[in-house]
């Protein structure tokens, strides 16, 4: 941690690689109760905490993107694929 108040790149990558491990569930029920069991650590972390909760849940939503086509709007089905797989493959 910086004198700053800041989370080192370092930090965000150990703490997002942490969270990764007890999931996205117990993360955001925990910044509920306080964020003081599975996160701790001054509000700096809650705040980068409550930032990747967001991150994932916007993740976890955009399944199907809409391109444009020669005949109007069209769904990405390749990028829908992937974005399955890996949906599939995190659980």
């Amino acid at each position: 941690m910086s004198s700053g108040g800041e989370i080192s790149e370092k930090g965000k990558r150990a703490r997002f690689a942490r969270w990764e491990e007890i999931g996205v569930d117990l993360i955001k029920a925990d910044l509920l109760a306080g964020g003081h069991r599975l996160i701790g650590g001054p509000p700096a972390t809650r705040r980068l905490a409550a930032e990747w909760v967001r991150m994932k849940e916007a993740e976890q939503r955009e399944l199907v993107t809409l391109k444009p086509s020669f005949w109007g709007v069209s769904i990405d089905l390749k990028e829908t694929w992937r974005r399955l797989a890996r949906r599939f493959r995190a659980r």
